[in-house]
Order: structure tokens, then C-alpha cells, then sequence
């Protein structure tokens, strides 16, 4: 029986699931150190929570050094395996902690499939079941399903076939209708005993419309939590038809990129890698001789900026889409949602005739299967469960769009299209697309917490529309029909919910760089985001509601900008804050910049506490995801977006700055971009206990701590000024910036050199070193326990 029942839940969750092969379509085995790159690489780059691992045949088995790879990046391995060997060593994987089993047995007669069931029964494994057609003549799919249900199956994919096994297609017209009878029958057989069943890449119009919520495309495999991430499902299709040498400069190539640095050869080599070879060669090397050459005809003609010119483009490149399609398929109100009678279909099942569905069009890809039961895992379950937007926010942006007139508009006038060309009129924007790629807008201008943002889109279809933050934050949701109204309402501590059309909706996950935020910070300048535009789409009615008393916006009496990057630091944060608001000049010149991840440590509290106790520090709040907690270059390239001052002072959360600092920067020439601290020295663990317990005042006794126990150094790194305290005038950010690693080693000392290159030598500031607190460890991103 399933470990846990179905569930019908409308507000989907996309897929967090990877795949990784030990091996490829000829069986060679790749190595253990490229497996556990590729593991990283999923987490990295997809945010793959769980990753199945493809283990054929008598290599059915995972290496007990990937456990220890996965656990250390919090993800869960499940094993997934064609049942042709016998299940050996299936209790060791569980002990180790394996999720669960997917088994892909050639067919149902496969020899050891029941010794698979019955092995997973024993250690209480779940079993995800694929089978794959076609399948023969009376075949009984009421048996297969009871069969189904004495075994630990939770969730049977059907399928016509799959990239990691090999097809058969069907004999003639006859068996293919066979084959689809017993796969609708099968999946309704299996939703009468409780277990999920799933048909895999069948157009809706072969099957009864009962079985539509059933029916997974391309459209919804990746929007549903059973099947695989994009990323990592494409980049495993792949590697599985490369050799283990070309896997392996592909993963570590793919590795720095995502957790290191973006090098410019990887990235003109990998395209070569990931293609065959000869042949890209062989293309590229005619473009390069042809590209000027115009009377070939390849070369494309500028584009008539202009609506009338984009709109004609449009209408080409739709008519040349419509042409692909069999009439039937161009007619069918579901062909936004559906593979259509692709060449895959027709050669599976021959003889099987596609037919136009009537109605008006599908455009939402889960309109059918929001209603279909699904198992939840225990990740999934999770996912699914995880406190959205509180009902009491929800009413709450609804109350204030509803009760009374927005304190502004942004007109259509004041933004753009990024990049790209836009038609803008005194009501709306339309924005224009030819690809399948993201569109954001130009900053709608800059709001502070709480507030409350509208906007509408319509006139054509995106895959998703929303708002953006930064470069990455994203807080979107699926454009499921031709227009909606979105509605954005951020509390003061920066939770929000997300409204479309008046009813709240879980924001997009998303894999890669993009990121749908925990909560949104202080001083923030939105962008409008749409994805994947079908032709063009127009945004208009764009409105914000600010608090009654809003948090003061006017920064231009700020001249001191401190941007610290806490990460399980608050303790020591509080005291640097602190320091911060006794600085030798007005308060009111400062402000504070603390990135940091919600809940990992109690820098909220520590911000609430300083903030009440100093109403006139102003404090901005620039939070993170965990997977960023390590990501130092990224969180301070993006804080520094939030910065007003005319000086950016990049601090540690365990360095407090001489009480002089501000000061000093102010007299100094005007010609001087980049200061330094004269060293640090570093506090001994008694002093840095006195700091933290409020018993000494490093403003009042700073003499004192100066010249006490403790290590003074100045000069490290060669001389280098090293991140611990950098003081850069704001605009030299605009020139250089940190680089983002997924780990900080060298990057503040390659940023303090790259200043000096551009704007010359740093200027130190005699006689006033900063303190560094003590904490037992030289993690800047913190440790578990401090002393």
C-alpha cells in the first residue's frame, strides 16, 4: 500500500527532482568524482532538492561517497534502475538514507521485477513504476493495477518512451489502439486503488476527456513535482550520449561556471562540447565565412522599429508556426498545451489519427491536471505545505487596492521595455518578443516597506508574467489566460503575498539564477517580468499604495553607507551596529545595509532591537536565500544596489569600525576613491565577551581595546586591503565589482586590487584600525556555535 495517499491540491508545485547517470547509453561507467560534480552541479544550478540516480543492469547501485555528497547539500538520492539484475544491496541504500526506487523494467515479464517489489516492500522503500508501450493485445489493465497495489507503488508513469531506454513502435494501426486502450485503462485502474498514474506523451485528442487530467506534455512535465527539472533533465539527456571523457569536461566546466567564476574560454568551448564536435565545427566555420555574405539570403534584415514592423514579424513567424502544424492540430482549442502530432507520435503509433478538439482555447498547461490526485513524497509534501501568503495578508492587498486610490501611478510613459524595443503609448506598453526568453522593464522607480503594487497585463499570453527584484529575484506566477491584474502587498518586515485577479497564488520556483524570494528588502526598485511572450503582450495600469506614514525616502542626507554581510553572526552584528550609530557624525548622515538569510540566525531581531533603539540609523534590510549564504560576492554586489551614501564601507559582521571612520572619510581630497582602516587588530576572546555582554563600549574604551591583549596586523595579503573594511566611493562600483564565487576565497582581495588598478593606491587611515571580535573559527559566513 502507498506510505501516503493521494491528494488533490490545484496549486501545483514544479518538479525539484534531478537525475544523474552512472553510466552512459553504452554502459561505461562515468567516475565517482565526476557523479558527485554532477550532483553539486544539480543543486547548484536547478535547485535539486532530490536526484534520481540511473543505475542499469548489474550496475544498479550507488557509491556510498555520493551519499555523503548529497547529505552535505541537503538532498535526498533515490535510485532508478531497469530491474534486469537481481535487487542486491537495496537494504545497505536504505540505511544510507535512499528516498525511494523508480524502476523502468523493458516490460512487465521482466525477470526480476517482483524480486524489485518484493525487496522494497521489506525495507519500506516507496516505488515509483515506468512502463513503457507498446504494449500487446489483451492485456489486462485491471490485473496490472491490483497486481500494482500489493507492492509499495505509489505513482506509475505510462509512457510511449523515453530518452533513457529503447523504443519499439507499434506494429500496425490495430496495435496502436491497443496500446492507447490499455494505457487509459491502466491509468483509471490505478487511480481506483490509490495510486498515481501518469500518461506520458500522448496528444489530449486520442484519449476520453475523463483521462485528460491524466495526460502530462511537454507543457506540464516539468510544472509537475513527480517528473524532473528542466535544467537538469535536458542536461542529463546529454551527458547519457557522451563518452565519460567528454561528460566529465562538460560537468567541471558547467561546475565553475554555476559555482566559481564564468571563465570566457569555458564558455566558447562548452557549446562545442555539448554539440558533436565536427559538426559544429564544420557550422561555425561556414557562418564565419558566409555571415557577411548578404546575397545568400542568410543574413537577416534590421527590423522596422516600429509597432506596425514587429507586428508584421510577429504575424510571419506565427503563420510559419501554423504551417508546421497538421490542420487539425492549428484548429484544436488545446494546441497551446498539447505536443500536437509530432513525428515522435506518428512513427510510436502508426495509424492513430489526431483530431481537432472544439471549445475556447486552453491557454493554462495544468487546466486539466490541477484536478488529478498526486502522491507527495515527503520533500514534496513539504513544498506543498510550506506557509505562502497568509490568508490575513491576502485580505489585507485586497483591502488596500480596494479602499482607496493609489498614492501613485507609474505611467507608461515612465518605463520601457530593457533592452528591447517597446511600443509606448499615454495608457500602456506593449512589449514585443521573438524567443522564448525573459523580459523585464526599466526600474518602476524606488519603494520602501510597506507597499502595495498593481499591474495589469494582457492583450496576448506569456508563460508568466510578475515582478521583478535585483537581477534574479523573482516574485511571478503563470499567466493562465489572456489577461489578469497582479497584485503585490509587502509587509514591513518584507513577507508579501501575490494576488492575481484578486485570489492569492504560490509564486514560480524557479531553477538556475533565478529565485523567488523569502522576503523582499528595504529600497528596493521593481521591474515588471514577463517570460516566454507569445508574440507580444501589453502592460498597463501600473499603480503603488505606500503606507499613510511612510518611511522617510529622501536619502540624500546620507553620505555614509555601511553594506555587512551577516550570515549566522547576529550576536556580533548587534554590537557592530552599535559602533555603527556612534560614529563621529550626525546619525543621520549613516545608514547600515545588513544581507543576511531570514532564519538562519536572529538578525531580524537584532535589526528590530537596534533600529528602536536608534530611530535615527537607518537600517536596510537585504535578505537572501540559504543557498546564497555562502555566496558573498553575489550579496554584496546586489546590497550595494540599496546604497545611498556617497561613501560604500564594506564591513565583516565581526569588525567594528573606529569610531573616527566617517569623519576621516569626509576630509579626505576629493580625488581619493578608495580607504582603508590602519590594519585590525584582532580582540582576544575575553574583550570580544565583554563587547557581546554590553560590559565594555568600544566608542568609550576604544583606547583601551586598542592598546590590549590581541594580534595587531596591518599589511596582510601583501599589502592588499582585504575585505574586512574596504571604503569605496559608491560610483566606483559602477567599474568594479566583487566577483561571485560560489565560496569568498580571493575575491576581496582580487576586488582591492582591480581598485587599485583603476583608481590607484588606497589611502590608509593612520591611527584608526578596526577591532576584529573573536569567534573560534575563520568562516566569514559563520559556524554553527561561536565561542
Amino acid at each position: 500500500m502507498p506510505l501516503l495517499g493521494l491528494v488533490v491540491h490545484e496549486d501545483r508545485i514544479p518538479s525539484v527532482r534531478g537525475l544523474v547517470g552512472t553510466h552512459n547509453v553504452g554502459g561505461k561507467p562515468f567516475r565517482l568524482v565526476d557523479l558527485e560534480r554532477w550532483v553539486r552541479l544539480s543543486r547548484a544550478a536547478f535547485n535539486t532538492g532530490k536526484v534520481d540516480v540511473l543505475a542499469c543492469g548489474r550496475l544498479a547501485g550507488i557509491p556510498d561517497e555520493l551519499f555523503d555528497t548529497a547529505r552535505e547539500l541537503d538532498v535526498r538520492l533515490s535510485l532508478r534502475t531497469d530491474a534486469t539484475a537481481p535487487p542486491e544491496g537495496l537494504e545497505k541504500l536504505a540505511e544510507r538514507g535512499l528516498l525511494d526506487v523508480l524502476l523502468c523494467p523493458p516490460t512487465l515479464e521482466t525477470p526480476h521485477l517482483d524480486a524489485w517489489f518484493d525487496a522494497c516492500r521489506a525495507v519500506g522503500l516507496p516505488v515509483r513504476l515506468q512502463l513503457q508501450g507498446p504494449f500487446q493485445p489483451g492485456q489486462n489493465a485491471d490485473a496490472v493495477a491490483a497486481r500494482l497495489a500489493q507492492t509499495t507503488a505509489v505513482a506509475v508513469n505510462v509512457t510511449l518512451c523515453d530518452p533513457f531506454t529503447k523504443d519499439t513502435s507499434c506494429r500496425d494501426a490495430a496495435h496502436s489502439r491497443a496500446t492507447l486502450e490499455f494505457m487509459t485503462a491502466l491509468g483509471a485502474a490505478l487511480d481506483a486503488r490509490d495510486i498515481e498514474g501518469n500518461l506520458l506523451g500522448l496528444p489530449f485528442c486520442v484519449v476520453g476527456e475523463a483521462d485528460w487530467p491524466q495526460v502530462v506534455n511537454t507543457r506540464q512535465f516539468h510544472l509537475d513535482h513527480q517528473h524532473y527539472a528542466r535544467g537538469a533533465y535536458d542536461l542529463a539527456r546529454r551527458l547519457f550520449h557522451m563518452g565519460p571523457v567528454r561528460a566529465a569536461m562538460v560537468l567541471e566546466m558547467l561546475l565553475v561556471r554555476h559555482t566559481c567564476y564564468d571563465n570566457p574560454i569555458d564558455r566558447k568551448l562548452l557549446p562545442w562540447l555539448l554539440d558533436w564536435g565536427c559538426l559544429r565545427a564544420r557550422t561555425w566555420a561556414w557562418h564565419k565565412l558566409t555571415r557577411h555574405l548578404r546575397f545568400l539570403g542568410t543574413a537577416p534584415k534590421p527590423r522596422e522599429q516600429t509597432p506596425e514592423g514587429y507586428e508584421r514579424a510577429i504575424a510571419r513567424i506565427k503563420a510559419t508556426r501554423a504551417k508546421s502544424l497538421r490542420p487539425e492540430c492549428s484548429r484544436c482549442s488545446l494546441r497551446r498545451i498539447c505536443d500536437h502530432d509530432t513525428d515522435l507520435v506518428k512513427r510510436m503509433l502508426p495509424g492513430i489519427e489526431v483530431s481537432a478538439v472544439a471549445g475556447e482555447d486552453i491557454l493554462d498547461p495544468l487546466e486539466f491536471a490541477a484536478h488529478q490526485r498526486k502522491y507527495y513524497d515527503p520533500i514534496d509534501a513539504v513544498r506543498r505545505d510550506a506557509p505562502q501568503a497568509s490568508l490575513e495578508l491576502a485580505q489585507r492587498a485586497d483591502e488596500r487596492v480596494n479602499s482607496g486610490p493609489p498614492t501613485r501611478e507609474i505611467r507608461a510613459l515612465d518605463y520601457e521595455v530593457q533592452g528591447t524595443y517597446c511600443h509606448r503609448t499615454e495608457d500602456s506598453v506593449r512589449w514585443y518578443s521573438f524567443t522564448n526568453s525573459e523580459k523585464t522593464s526599466t526600474p518602476l522607480g524606488r519603494v520602501e516597506p510597506p507597499y502595495t503594487l498593481s499591474a495589469t497585463f494582457g492583450g496576448g499570453i506569456a508563460e508568466y508574467v510578475g515582478f521583478g527584484f535585483s537581477r534574479h529575484g523573482r516574485v511571478t506566477c503563470p499567466m493562465t489566460a489572456s489577461a489578469h491584474t497582479l497584485v503585490l502587498h509587502v509587509e514591513p518586515d518584507g513577507r508579501y503575498a501575490l494576488l492575481r485577479d484578486g485570489r492569492p497564488v504560490r509564486p514560480l520556483e524557479f531553477d538556475g539564477d533565478r529565485w523567488a524570494p523569502t522576503r523582499l528588502g528595504d529600497a528596493v526598485e521593481p521591474r515588471l517580468v514577463a517570460g516566454n511572450i507569445d508574440g507580444w503582450i501589453v502592460s498597463q495600469n501600473v499603480l503603488v499604495w505606500e503606507t499613510e506614514a511612510p518611511r522617510a525616502t529622501d536619502v540624500s542626507h546620507i553620505r555614509y553607507s555601511f553594506v555587512i554581510v551577516s550570515v549566522r553572526y547576529a550576536r556580533r552584528l548587534e554590537a557592530v551596529l552599535q559602533s555603527i550609530a556612534h560614529q563621529d557624525v550626525a546619525t543621520e548622515q549613516l545608514e547600515a545595509v545588513v544581507a543576511y538569510v531570514p532564519g538562519l540566525d536572529a538578525t531580524d531581531d537584532v535589526v528590530d532591537t537596534i533600529q528602536s533603539a536608534y530611530p535615527n540609523l537607518r537600517i536596510v534590510r537585504s535578505p537572501f536565500l540559504e543557498k546564497h549564504a555562502t555566496a558573498k560576492g553575489f550579496m554584496i554586489n546586489e546590497s550595494i544596489r540599496r546604497a545611498s551614501g556617497e561613501w560604500v564601507i564594506l564591513l565583516d559582521a565581526d569588525t567594528i569600525p573606529p569610531p573616527g571612520l566617517c569623519a576621516a572619510l569626509g576630509g579626505l581630497d576629493a580625488a581619493c576613491h578608495f580607504a582603508v582602516p590602519d590594519g585590525r587588530q584582532m580582540l582576544a576572546r575575553e574583550a570580544t565577551a565583554g563587547i557581546l555582554l554590553g560590559e565594555v563600549r568600544p566608542w568609550d574604551d576604544w583606547d583601551m581595546l586598542v592598546d590590549g591583549p590581541g594580534d595587531r596586523r596591518s599589511f596582510e595579503a601583501d599589502g592588499v586591503p582585504i575585505g574586512y573594511c574596504q571604503c569605496v566611493r559608491r560610483q566606483c562600483f559602477e567599474v568594479v565589482a566583487y566577483e561571485e564565487h560560489g565560496h569568498f576565497e580571493g575575491a576581496d582581495w582580487k576586488f582591492g586590487r582591480d581598485l587599485r588598478d583603476r583608481f590607484g593606491p588606497e589611502t590608509r587611515l593612520e591611527g584608526l584600525p578596526a577591532l576584529h571580535l573573536d569567534h573560534g573559527g575563520s568562516n566569514w559566513y559563520g559556524t554553527q556555535r561561536h565561542h
